[in-house]
């Protein structure tokens, strides 16, 4: 494992994309994250398996649990840890930026819609 709250500047992160053992264990690491977040998105894609007539608090009470779930992601997300990962595969121009910004879209667009349906069903 490698100690990612070391890396906090500029320099640092280049001086880490370009040592390659270092890189080998932040991708890792990194690729360890995208699957994490790829099976949790997909978890929270499937079908809820409900009865018809659940009615407005059972819904609401999915959609908190929800809005808790992304919210943390999205919390660790922006936490010291990832930032440097993120850094230091910017800084090494790694293919794996690219699934890591689909990731976070995708994160970002589920939480925004489990806060606008929380939003909505205390409403009703």
């Amino acid at each position: 494992t490698i100690d990612l709250t070391q890396f906090r500047t500029a320099n640092d992160y280049m001086e880490a994309a370009n040592n390659a053992e270092e890189m080998q264990l932040i991708e890792t690491c990194f690729v360890g994250w995208c699957k994490q977040i790829e099976q949790v998105l997909a978890e929270s894609d499937q079908m809820r398996k409900e009865a018809d007539d659940i009615g407005p608090k059972a819904e609401l009470d999915h959609w908190k649990k929800r809005m808790a779930k992304f919210n943390s992601l999205l919390d660790q997300i922006k936490g010291q840890e990832c930032k440097a990962a993120l850094g230091i595969m910017i800084a090494a121009k790694s293919k794996l930026i690219k699934r890591w910004k689909q990731l976070d879209t995708q994160i970002t667009d589920s939480a925004n819609e489990a806060k606008d349906n929380v939003k909505f069903l205390y409403t009703l």
